[in-house]
Parts: C-alpha cells; sequence; structure tokens
C-alpha cells in the first residue's frame, strides 16, 4: 500500500471521525434516522474525493459507529429493537451505491480530464513540431513536451542510419544504469514500454519507451522521475507513450524529408558535375584549338611568318586565353554562389565606379557597340561590393554584346525608386523570345544567337551569376521588354540605412 493510500484511507476515517463528533453534539435534538443521513453524507463526500476503497471502508465504519454510538442501549453493539437491522442493511445498501455511483463519476470526470490534458499537450506539440526546423529541434521539443506532461526528465536516443535495433545503435552505452540498459534492450526487442511502471523490468528507476515508425525502430525515450519515490500512475504512463508516439512520427517524416534533401542535392550535385564537364569540353575546346594551332605556326613557321601574321596569331592566343580565363571565373563564381561561400562586402559609393571600371574591361569589346550611361547627378551612393556589382555589369554588357548585331547601341540607365536604386541594362537587338524570361536565368540555359541560327556562345552562366549576386546584396533582377525590340535586364540595390555624410572640404584639406 502506498503512501497517498494510505493517505487516502486516513482522511476517510477523519471525515466519519468528525461527523461522528458532530452527531454527538446534537444527539439530544436529533433523531436515529437524522444521524444515519449524516453518516450517508459523510460516505458521499468519502466517494466524491477518493477512491473506492476508502469509500466501502467508511460506508462500513459508519455503521459501525452508528451502531455504537446512536443506537440504544448506547455504547454498545448489542441491538435490542432487531428493527434496527433493516435499517443496517437499507444504510450498507445506500451507502455501497451511492460511493459506487459516485466513484464512476469521479472516475469519468478524471478520464475526461486526462484526454483534455492529453489533447491539449499532443496539440501544443504538434504545433512546434510543425514549425522545428529540423530532426536536431523537433527532438529537444519533444524531450521538453515529455518532460513537462511526465513530471520528469525525458532523454531522446535515436538509432543509427541502418534503423537496428541493436542497443548500441540508440547509443546505450552512454547510459550509466545497468537496469535502465536491461529495460531498454527489453523495450528495443518486444516493441514495448519496459522499466519503471511496468511489468518488464520494473526495478529499473526509469520508463524506456521504443520510438517504432511503421517499417522500424527509430531509438528509444528514456524517462526518468523527479523522485526515486515517485509513482508511475497509469494515466500519466498513458499520456508519456502517447506523446513519445506521435514524437516518433513526426521523428519519422523529418528522417524522411532529409533524406530526400540529401537525394536531391546529389542528384542536382552529379547534374550540375555533368553540366559542367560538358560545358568545359565543349566551350574549352574552340579557345584551346586556336591557341594550339597559333602558337604551332608561329613555332614551325617563324622563319616565313610576316610580323603582320605573327602579331595576328599572338592577338589569336591572347584573346582566346582571356576567353578561357573568362569561362574559368564565370564556373568559380557559380560555384561560389551555388555553395552559399559568396561574401558580400558593402560599401556606400557611387554607381559610376563600377560601371566604369566595367566598360574600360570592355573597351576592345565594345568598339563595336556605342555605350549611352543615363546616370542622374543626384544619384545616391549605393551600399554595395563593387567587384561582385563590377561582374554584374560586365556579364550584362557581354550578354548584349553576344546577342547584338555590330553597331547596336547599348543604354546603361540608374535611377533612385522606392528606397532603391534601379539600373538598367538595355539593347536594342532582337530580344529575348517570349516565354523565356526565367530560363535565362538557369544555368548553361542558352538562347540563340543575333542571326537565330545557332545557340550563342558563352557559358550559359554569366545571368545565373548576376542573379545570384544581386540576390547576396538583398535586391532582384528581372528581364524587361524594351519597348517590343531588345532586351532591357533590369535589377534593384536596397538602400539599406542612412546615406554616409559627406566630409567637410577643411578636413580634405588638412
Amino acid at each position: 500500500m502506498t503512501r497517498n493510500t494510505l493517505k487516502e484511507y486516513g482522511w476517510a476515517i477523519g471525515i466519519i471521525g468528525a461527523a461522528t463528533g458532530i452527531a454527538l453534539a446534537l444527539r439530544p435534538y436529533l433523531q436515529t434516522i437524522d444521524v444515519a443521513m449524516l453518516y450517508l453524507l459523510a460516505v458521499v463526500v468519502i466517494a466524491y474525493r477518493h477512491r473506492r476503497g476508502p469509500a466501502l471502508m467508511a460506508s462500513v465504519l459508519s455503521i459501525a459507529v452508528f451502531d455504537y454510538g446512536f443506537v440504544p442501549p448506547f455504547y454498545t453493539f448489542n441491538v435490542h429493537n432487531t428493527a434496527f437491522f433493516l435499517t443496517f442493511a437499507v444504510m450498507l445498501v445506500v451507502a455501497m451505491g451511492m460511493s459506487e455511483l459516485t466513484g464512476r463519476i469521479r472516475e469519468q470526470a478524471e478520464e475526461a480530464s486526462e484526454g483534455e490534458q492529453l489533447a491539449a499537450a499532443q496539440y501544443t506539440l504538434s504545433r512546434e513540431l510543425a514549425a522545428a526546423s529540423g530532426l536536431d529541434e523537433e527532438v529537444t521539443i519533444a524531450a521538453r513536451h515529455i518532460s513537462e506532461a511526465g513530471e520528469g526528465e525525458a532523454l531522446m536516443l535515436l538509432s543509427d542510419a541502418t534503423g537496428s535495433a541493436h542497443p548500441g545503435s540508440v547509443g546505450l552505452d552512454a547510459v550509466d544504469s545497468v537496469t535502465v540498459r536491461v529495460a531498454a534492450r527489453m523495450a528495443l526487442e518486444q516493441g514495448e514500454s519496459a522499466g519503471w511502471g511496468t511489468r518488464h523490468g520494473a526495478e529499473a528507476e526509469a520508463l524506456v519507451v521504443p520510438l517504432m515508425s511503421s517499417t522500424r525502430v527509430l531509438g528509444i525515450m528514456i524517462f526518468y522521475p523527479r523522485s526515486a519515490d515517485d509513482l508511475l500512475a497509469p494515466q500519466r504512463r498513458r499520456v508519456i507513450e502517447a506523446l513519445a508516439e506521435q514524437a516518433a512520427s513526426s521523428f519519422e517524416r523529418a528522417q524522411l524529408t532529409e533524406r530526400n534533401e540529401r537525394a536531391r542535392v546529389e542528384v542536382e550535385s552529379e547534374r550540375l558535375r555533368t553540366a559542367l564537364l560538358s560545358s568545359l569540353s565543349h566551350d574549352l575546346r574552340t579557345p584551346l584549338g586556336s591557341i594550339e594551332g597559333a602558337a604551332s605556326s608561329l613555332l614551325q613557321g617563324s622563319g616565313f611568318l610576316s610580323p603582320d601574321a605573327r602579331r595576328d596569331m599572338a592577338e589569336t592566343i591572347l584573346e582566346e586565353s582571356r576567353r578561357m580565363t573568362r569561362l574559368i571565373a564565370n564556373l568559380l563564381d557559380m560555384v561560389r554562389v551555388e555553395t552559399g561561400a559568396l561574401m558580400v562586402r558593402k560599401e556606400w559609393q557611387p554607381l559610376e565606379e563600377p560601371l566604369g571600371v566595367a566598360l574600360l574591361r570592355l573597351e576592345e569589346r565594345l568598339a563595336g557597340h556605342p555605350v549611352k550611361t543615363r546616370l542622374p547627378d543626384a544619384l545616391p551612393l549605393v551600399p554595395v561590393d563593387e567587384l561582385l556589382i563590377e561582374q554584374v555589369f560586365i556579364n550584362l554588357l557581354e550578354n548584349a554584346i553576344r546577342h547584338t548585331p555590330p553597331d547596336t547601341p547599348i543604354s546603361i540607365s540608374a535611377w533612385p525608386e522606392d528606397g532603391a536604386v534601379l539600373v538598367e541594362v538595355a539593347d536594342e537587338g532582337d530580344g529575348i523570345p517570349e516565354g523565356e524570361e526565367e530560363n535565362i536565368f538557369r544555368k548553361f540555359h542558352r538562347t540563340f544567337s543575333a542571326d537565330r541560327t545557332s545557340p550563342a556562345g558563352g557559358s550559359g552562366l554569366g545571368l545565373t551569376i548576376c542573379r545570384g549576386i544581386i540576390t547576396a546584396h538583398g535586391g532582384r533582377i528581372w528581364l524587361e521588354r524594351n519597348g517590343g525590340k531588345g532586351a532591357a535586364f533590369r535589377f534593384s540595390l536596397p538602400l539599406d540605412g542612412p546615406q554616409p555624410r559627406p566630409v567637410p572640404a577643411e578636413v580634405v584639406e588638412d
């Protein structure tokens, strides 16, 4: 018999004693039937507050005390009037019936309260698990909720990737208690709870619940009570097991999501590697062939070639080497964008600086394309990484050169709008086909050249890199239809934070 049970029996005896004291004090004013009603009331109170055992004991005890103290002759169990035997029988039947009915009502109320608490706990747990960002966070959330609901401490041990039920797969070697390890083995082998409060391994100081999925063992949950003398009530155990089962379902979904994501990343990585190899093999073959042919001609015909021919071949080698350099740089930039290694170091500066450097670097290639710039004098400073925005201008300008006929003008404009600076690089070529507005930003996607007969040159990475750089700056880049003729690429650069104050002239002079 537990301490709580003894306490309930003590309360039952105390309530009967209190009823007896009241009846003795009022005996001159009460009839015998009134005393019987007082004891029945005491039995109802006991049945409402405690279990059936104390209520039944109170029923028998109330009849005995009623006979002893209130049925003549007093203070003896001898009954001279046999009519009181019927009174005793009716009192016993009524008291036991009332205690039984009251006990049932109490148990139903407790079950309803337990169900409500379990539903609330499951709802709160499911809501937090749904908002979790990964399996590790879900494990932490589930352990906290089970600890609070069970009034103890929960420890989650998940199995390895194989889902093996072997104790070593869930890290049981880290558990100090031998009895808990034994209970954990039982739980893994039998697929049901073991340890504290169960039939299997009851000597363990913790409850072990297996975390089962539809196909395999996900791990175990070890629940430690706050006190070694604490007993596990059946309803408390049901709450712990129900929350553990719900957590196991969420863990399974999280593991499946992570597994699918890893598979997707592997497929995407393999696809990227294949595309990179294909791009390298295709795009490097032409410049390497040109370099090899020019160098071979220089070596074999050095005594027969004119100075102009040697100069042309040297220029070919230089131009094709630069082309290879640009290709390799684009591939490296693409890897940085894809892996999240793109570092943006913003500084407030005029947009003219990265644009001017880009125009200087492309001066030779822009010789056949008139460039018009429209940057207002009042254009504010922008927080940008100069080198990265310079690369954006270079990629957009090279894209315009590649997709427009010679002598086609290119215009570059910028203006402030809605807390940002909008930049536009437009051409007057044949434009981008309908439906290609988003496809052109995909990796290795190439549109047709200006004559529409073959895909344009390049690696198909320039616009993808531009989108990665602009996104890293907090802006966006998109295609605008240039009045039905040509293409206009626009991107935004947010003006985050206050503009820096200009340095006074006297400070500069000093």
